[in-house]
């Protein structure tokens, strides 16, 4: 009997590519509407790895798949088509949500609130564009007031589209180049480098065979299932009725209320919770991992007790948002951050003087990919696009492109740290190109026009990172891999998926303005104006020690690991945990590491894949829980019960 080739074995890559079939391709851009639509409306949905909109996009999908195979089986879905249709989805989902939102919040606010900031008035709107910005008030009054109805948005679009054009272009065109980044690496990442890729587990096994694989068929997985979709419909009535009993599954306390006194104290935010859809997702994550993170999350606290405790002055966060702050861990994880990236290009090293030589001889990809010359200058394109753009803040070209560059080598990073260790979040809280370039180049050689443009244009880039596209878009091209489908097809739907969610996330949170009222935003823009205004100072020397710091430990961690296979602490735990984040749900993933090295060690294999079964029934659960809670809130407007650690808010539906 003849066997089908393993996805990225040579006989695979040998073999035709599979053709993506246009029922999935339907599928796949008519779920991206309804997914950007919750992202605008609930953005508490969109901090996590595995997105709350696009797991319940995957869900439903594979339950109509169901009925078409019971009731019109020629019309059903494929394993290949449902993988298709979700990566679409996926990619168009992370687009759409808080990466790029946070610049879509702010398009109205300088103009529509000048009266409560003066810098508003004073410095921003002088400099902000108004191809992206509304700089007369009249335009955004009724916008910042609300209570229109859900279509009167349709009225006013003539005058948002042409800014929404502009937030599509610029950001299609960066998050376009971080694709083709992913289409240079793809037979590394995808294939020679064998990353795990935790992340994808569950997707994957729902899609098995057609929709209908042994996951569905698992009594672990529906016991799980019951379980939890209980737990989660119990407190989510308990919400509203709270005479009703629950069981609390989230925050149980915070140790920072036990030691009101200093030096403790400032351990900060410091919760007892469990997070059951984090959690789950840390049983897939390996267990040296898990190990670190904690590890080195703890290691962060107490770091934060000591300075305390000598007295120098410091935030909870001990991060810095644009100035370096004592004990300086957001210089530290960039340090661990380019670390990593180092040790990625090494690892790789001979696969892109391959790269280098397909881009010199124009060679074509025997999967089907777009040839690496293609993708090479597709993204030159992309980057002189992005370039030109960041030229009007008026930096010079030696800066703009280091500035550029280290933002594709965070992204790297992200993409890489996401296929090989699957943490459930990865927030680097106010962490950029930004706050590396206010250490090297200093403040004061940052004109109010730069520090203007990099805090409102650039600000996707520079504040969050939680639902960073680039390993979204990997991990479509990975699913797509294991059916042997077209690389060269993918490429070119994941491209438009990039844009056409950038456009629908823009546009459904115009819609959502017009309804509940604009939001006043955050204080992002204007801290970072007057963070350089204040400081006025050269390059921060301390800052650079400590990003080379951050540099060393990463790299004492990688020779241990070599030198030693059995050293547990990873260096993507101390880049992950050094910066916030982790604070939500550490103590669940103690949890996952408990019950794991439990079960490994007395129950084996075999237990470990019950555990996992357990585990894909606590994360369908928890997706379909939030799908009927978050559904009703956008219907009725009315607060309601998440499975989140962000509430939804009382009052803003």
């Amino acid at each position: 009997m003849a066997h089908a080739a393993e996805p990225g074995s040579p006989d695979a890559l040998d073999a035709k590519p599979r053709a993506v079939r246009i029922r999935a391709v339907l599928w796949g851009f008519g779920l991206s509407v309804p997914v950007c639509y919750w992202n605008a409306w609930q953005p508490v949905d969109t901090l996590y790895s595995l997105l709350f909109s696009t797991m319940a996009a995957l869900i439903a999908l594979v339950a109509c798949n169901a009925l078409l195979h019971r009731f019109a089986p020629r019309l059903a879905l494929t394993t290949a088509d449902l993988i298709i249709a979700f990566g679409i989805a996926s990619v168009a989902s992370a687009i759409s949500a808080e990466w790029t939102f946070l610049n879509m919040q702010y398009v109205h606010v300088f103009a529509g609130y000048q009266e409560r900031e003066p810098l508003y008035k004073d410095v921003i709107l002088k400099y902000v564009p108004e191809q992206f910005y509304f700089k007369d008030p009249d335009l955004v009054r009724d916008y910042v007031a609300g209570g229109q109805s859900r279509t009167y948005f349709l009225s006013r679009l003539d005058i948002w589209l042409p800014k929404v054009a502009m937030w599509t272009l610029l950001y299609g065109m960066i998050t376009v180049a971080l694709l083709c980044i992913n289409s240079l690496m793809r037979d590394a990442w995808l294939r020679r480098e064998r990353l795990s890729y935790p992340i994808i587990q569950l997707p994957l096994a729902m899609v098995e065979e057609d929709g209908r694989g042994p996951l569905w068929k698992n009594r672990a997985m529906w016991i799980a299932f019951a379980i939890m979709f209980s737990i989660d419909i119990l407190n989510g009535l308990n919400y509203l009725f709270p005479n009703l009993p629950s069981v609390p599954v989230k925050i149980w306390v915070d140790l920072g209320d036990f030691v009101p006194e200093q030096p403790w104290n400032s351990i900060g935010f410091t919760p007892l919770s469990l997070y059951p859809f984090l959690a789950a997702l840390g049983l897939f994550m390996p267990s040296d991992l898990l190990f670190s993170v904690i590890f080195f999350f703890i290691v962060r606290k107490l770091i934060l007790v000591v300075v305390a405790y000598y007295g120098l002055e410091h935030g909870s966060f001990g991060g810095g948002f644009l100035i370096p702050e004592k004990p300086y861990f957001t210089e530290q994880t960039w340090g661990a951050v380019i670390g990593l990236f180092a040790t990625a290009m090494w690892v790789s090293r001979s696969y892109l003087r391959e790269v280098w030589g397909e881009i010199r001889s124009g060679v074509r990809a025997r999967d089907g990919g777009l040839p690496h010359r293609w993708s090479f200058l597709l993204l030159c394109v992309c980057v002189a696009g992005v370039l030109y753009f960041l030229s009007a803040t008026g930096l010079p070209i030696v800066v703009l492109i280091p500035y550029i560059l280290v933002f594709f080598a965070f992204s790297i990073v992200v993409s890489r740290m996401r296929a090989q260790l699957g943490p459930p979040t990865h927030e680097f809280a106010f962490f950029g190109p930004n706050q590396l370039l206010m250490n090297f180049y200093g403040t004061s050689n940052i004109p109010e026009k730069a520090s203007t443009l990099l805090g409102t244009v650039f600000l996707g880039i520079n504040r969050l990172s939680r639902s960073h596209p680039m390993p979204v878009q990997l991990e479509a091209m990975k699913l797509a891999d294991t059916q042997r489908l077209h690389q060269g097809a993918v490429f070119g739907l994941l491209s438009a998926a990039l844009f056409i969610g950038a456009f629908l996330g823009a546009i459904f949170m115009i819609q959502r303005g017009y309804v509940r009222g604009a939001e006043a935003g955050w204080g992002d823009p204007v801290a970072i104006v007057r963070g350089v205004k204040e400081s006025n100072a050269g390059p921060n020397f301390t800052g650079m020690s400590m990003v080379f710091l951050g540099f060393c430990v990463v790299t004492v961690l990688d020779v241990l690991r070599f030198r030693f296979p059995g050293f547990t602490l990873h260096p993507v735990g101390y880049a992950l945990s050094l910066n916030f984040g982790v604070d939500y749900y550490w103590f669940g993933l103690v949890i996952a590491l408990f019950v794991k090295t439990l079960v490994q060690r007395y129950y084996g294999l075999k237990g470990y894949k019950q555990l996992r079964n357990v585990a894909f029934g606590i994360l369908i659960a928890e997706y379909s829980a939030e799908l009927i809670w978050a559904t009703m809130a956008i219907v009725t407007r009315q607060s309601t019960y998440t499975v989140g650690f962000n509430e939804r808010g009382v009052g803003e539906q």
